[in-house]
């Protein structure tokens, strides 16, 4: 464990007894969480992070990816388990998804913090009551966007399950989004991983878009890029001494 963890854990004995907890139950089912936003303490607009951070509750995953990302562990305000959290160098990161069934997609809408609404938008998905029933959404992406801004619908739930390429034995980890522009990128992504046949290897981008709307106004934000290069097997022939070989830049 680094200094920094030491340091931290010393001086804050309900953080190391949590992290005692979470190590004596073995690794969770979710190693960590790659997240391109942070939360603002007072609730308000989040902010965009141009590097990757990573989020988790056992410090020896915090500091396995800071070895391996770059950043120093440190404890988030926050209520959650994942509560140490890495600000990593790197906007791209080497991961194996194991299958198209590694991404997954709902649609879920929450008030005061319970889950409201949670359907495929033709029939809900929860709760066990309601499986099956049709959810009646509207048919097209506008229409779901324009409820779900009122605030009268669901919005995207988006979850991809990964593996760190250089350390997949760290365990899964989870990139979970609500953007609605990722939808249309879902399909290729899906066909690209089921045509490799296996897990394989992609790269995870922490994408900065930045342009000028026809209104005049700037946008600015962060989105998932995920390119599927090749077989994780293949890679690792390709390149034995390495994960993968480095993609060029441009």
């Amino acid at each position: 464990m680094s200094n920094a963890l030491d340091n931290i854990f010393a001086s804050d004995p309900e953080l190391a007894e949590r992290a005692e907890r979470a190590e004596a139950a073995g690794r969770p089912d979710v190693a960590g969480t790659f997240r391109n936003y942070e939360a603002a303490p007072d609730g308000g607009f989040p902010t965009a992070l141009h590097q990757w951070q990573v989020t988790s509750a056992l410090p020896s995953t915090a500091d396995a990816v800071a070895e391996l990302l770059g950043g120093t562990p440190y404890e988030r305000e926050t209520e959650a388990e994942d509560a140490m959290a890495v600000n990593t160098d790197t906007d791209r990161v080497e991961v194996v998804i194991d299958g198209p069934g590694a991404i997954e997609f709902d649609m879920k809408q929450w008030v005061n913090g319970k889950l409201a609404h949670h359907c495929d938008t033709r029939a809900f998905l929860s709760p066990p009551e309601d499986v099956g029933v049709p959810c009646r959404c509207p048919g097209t992406l506008a229409e779901l966007k324009d409820r779900a801004k009122a605030e009268r619908g669901p919005k995207p739930a988006i979850t991809l399950t990964f593996r760190l390429a250089h350390d997949t034995g760290l365990g899964a980890f989870r990139y979970k989004s609500s953007g609605w522009s990722l939808i249309s990128e879902l399909p290729a992504l899906k066909t690209a991983l089921a045509k490799v046949g296996g897990p394989a290897l992609a790269h995870l981008i922490n994408e900065r878009v930045q342009y000028t709307a026809k209104s005049g106004r700037d946008v600015d934000y962060q989105k998932l890029q995920l390119k599927v290069v090749k077989a994780f097997e293949q890679a690792i022939t390709d390149a034995p001494n390495a994960a993968v070989e480095e993609e060029p830049p441009f």
